[in-house]
């Protein structure tokens, strides 16, 4: 008889706890996601996409130069502050 009392206590307090988080999961918005059933109003045409990568592309290409010289001249900066 104890074993069975036992058990249905468990599942009682088990499904007590479920309810509890489930409350709590409705209230808590963590993360607002946007809606992806709504498309944005202004699609890009194939020559604009083509002209933002490009851009895109540019920028990269303009850091990554930017950055190799930063590191140059913080090498070169380097042995004179020794």
């Amino acid at each position: 008889m104890a074993p069975r009392c036992r058990l249905r206590f468990a599942l009682v307090a088990s499904g007590a706890a479920g309810l509890a988080l489930l409350g709590c999961s409705e209230t808590l918005s963590l993360a607002d996601l946007p809606s992806i059933s709504k498309l944005p109003e202004k699609l890009l045409s194939k020559e604009e996409q083509a002209k933002t990568m490009s851009q895109m592309l540019e920028k990269g290409q303009t850091h990554q130069a930017e950055t190799a010289k930063e590191i140059e001249a913080a090498k070169a900066a380097e042995p004179a502050a020794k």
